[in-house]
């Protein structure tokens, strides 16, 4: 039980869920495409935009349509950061010593999704949760465990 509760912990908690979020959220992603997305993101808008009657069904029959093009570019970045977060665990897996630098690239991370423009919109839920998971959970463990191995780890 004392290996469970471990600082080791703080590395490998955070991360497992990372995998597991971008498993299921990259193949829903992957799979099912723009439509799909646009869909989702009106269902867990606000209020006041899901009273809104916006059909995107004209832009996505439209191959030349913008969006696309927006999408293919979300779906290059996300399919880099697929293949480099289980990258990053494997070596970090194989290679100690490197978890404490990955703990303060995802750390890092965390504080620039905090730094985005639509981050503090308290009055939509979802994003709220959002700042909260990162401020009550990513920080205190990605970040605990860099700031520990990097300045109190003797």
């Amino acid at each position: 039980m004392g290996a469970f509760l471990s600082t080791e912990t703080l590395f490998w908690l955070p991360l497992g869920t990372d995998l597991m979020l971008l498993g299921t959220t990259y193949t829903l992603c992957k799979l099912n495409g723009v439509e799909w997305f646009l869909n989702t993101a009106k269902q867990h808008s606000s209020e006041e935009s899901k009273k809104s009657d916006v059909d995107y069904s004209k832009e996505i029959a439209d191959k030349c349509h913008p969006i696309h093009d927006v999408w293919d570019l979300a779906m290059i970045a996300y399919s880099a950061y697929g293949c480099l977060l289980p990258w990053a665990a494997f070596v970090c897996y194989n290679h100690s010593s490197l978890r404490t630098s990955c703990s303060w690239a995802m750390t890092t991370l965390m504080l620039h999704k905090l730094m985005s423009e639509g981050a503090w919109k308290w009055q939509d839920n979802e994003t709220r949760s959002k700042i909260l998971s990162i401020l009550l959970y990513y920080l205190p463990t990605y970040g605990g465990y860099a700031v520990y191995n990097t300045f109190f780890k003797g």
